[in-house]
């Protein structure tokens, strides 16, 4: 049962950095034009919104939230880089 809790703590942390890994100072333009700050947020908050409704299955446990919060994160980078941004180099 402890290792349980121990799993589900590490679990819950990891998916924690994965939603504060997605922001939108992560992203620039693919036509090398400067970012307008308020037009990304919009679009940032529409992937979000996206990736938050996708058809995600949630398998339960401490490996369904990780992969869950993978999934949501691939499916906003998709959004952005349809609308025209991409992670930008750290």
């Amino acid at each position: 049962m402890r290792a349980l809790l121990i799993v589900v703590a590490i679990a819950l942390a990891l998916a924690g950095c994965a939603v504060q890994r997605l922001n939108t100072s992560m992203y620039t333009r693919t036509d090398g034009r400067p970012v307008d700050p308020a037009q990304q947020q919009a679009v940032f908050a529409q992937c979000k919104g996206e990736g938050a409704t996708a058809g995600v299955q949630f398998t339960g446990g401490p490996y369904g939230v990780v992969e869950r919060e993978r999934k949501e994160a691939d499916v906003v980078n998709t959004c952005m880089a349809r609308n025209g941004y991409i992670q930008a180099q750290q």
